[in-house]
């Protein structure tokens, strides 16, 4: 899988250029929040080895360690010809938890993982992480505007029209949790234009942001196709974060789901969902991973079966 993080470099970790699991840490890169750096991430005998992508001198046009990464990663999907997430966490995510999480993804949906790694495990008292957890988010987004920014521009960059129509190889977006937050501010941010247009898919996971009044920034997204909202009641993580800081999560509430350009999967009453929070990763119902199955490679989520349309909530449901 690949990294893109706006972490600090545990520098000591590394040997040759090649670390492990501690590679980055918990606080933002020590030029600040804008500054990313690029690795790849393996799965070798259980252990986890990154390797970092080394920055160039002098840094000219053709020789930027972003051109040299998405160079990489656009050869690896042609290869392979799998689909694409670029997966942004959410809270109380240290580095490696960030990694199982991405790896999960690559072994359940069989596509390739793009992680936007954030420093959004600060340490302390749990409530005042939380809050500066979420000061991080909102100072995080120029990072991952300048992210997709490049992103999409050198993905495009070799391929004239044929080649564009022949390329069957979707991108999707996934935001996590607190990571909806971090999206949602960079949305609303004048920097935000369309570079989320280079997505199939734009999937807003049990989101921990504001259910009032979302649509005026849901609607605002860019994407190729379609947002997916997806909807649990009963989740126990984001109940917390009702009690403690604010009501009415959106990826927790049933009600008021008003957005024009949105498709929202209520997961509450399904067989083994619970009191589930990672509904794409952790074990509740074949119709669950069927839905993630489709929308993390770029299809429709609508053709899931098991679940069906009901107009007054505006919301497909078991």
């Amino acid at each position: 899988m690949y990294i893109i993080t706006n972490r600090n470099i545990n520098t000591r970790n590394f040997k040759d250029g090649v670390g492990d699991h501690e590679a980055f840490g918990d606080k933002v890169n020590i030029k600040g929040p804008n500054e990313v750096r690029y690795a790849t991430a393996e799965k070798v005998a259980g252990k986890w080895q990154i390797k970092l992508v080394k920055e160039t001198h002098p840094i000219t046009e053709n020789n930027l360690a972003s051109k040299k990464q998405f160079a990489l990663i656009r050869e690896q999907l042609t290869t392979s010809k799998k689909n694409c997430v670029f997966f942004v966490h959410g809270f109380n995510q240290s580095f490696k938890k960030n990694l199982e999480k991405a790896y999960d993804i690559e072994k359940l949906y069989g596509v390739e993982v793009i992680a936007f790694s954030w420093p959004s495990n600060p340490g302390g008292f749990k409530t005042r992480e939380y809050r500066h957890a979420k000061r991080t988010a909102r100072a995080s987004i120029g990072a991952l505007d300048s992210t997709l920014e490049k992103l999409g521009h050198y993905l495009k960059e070799p391929f004239n029209r044929e080649a564009l129509e022949a390329c069957d190889i979707k991108l999707t977006l996934m935001t996590f949790s607190l990571g909806n937050y971090l999206f949602q501010n960079y949305v609303i941010d004048s920097i935000y234009e369309n570079e989320t247009a280079i997505f199939e898919n734009v999937v807003l996971c049990q989101a921990d942001v504001d259910n009032k009044h979302h649509a005026k920034w849901v609607d605002l997204i860019e994407t190729g196709k379609r947002v997916y909202v997806t909807i649990n009641e009963n989740d126990y993580v984001l109940k917390w974060s009702d009690f403690n800081f604010q009501k009415d999560r959106l990826g927790r509430t049933a009600s008021k789901l008003n957005a024009e350009n949105v498709a929202y999967f209520d997961f509450t009453d399904g067989k083994g969902v619970g009191k589930t929070h990672g509904v794409f990763y952790k074990k509740t119902n074949p119709v669950v991973k069927s839905f993630f199955n489709l929308v993390l490679n770029g299809k429709r989520g609508e053709k899931v079966e098991g679940m069906t349309f009901d107009p007054r909530s505006n919301s497909f449901k078991f």
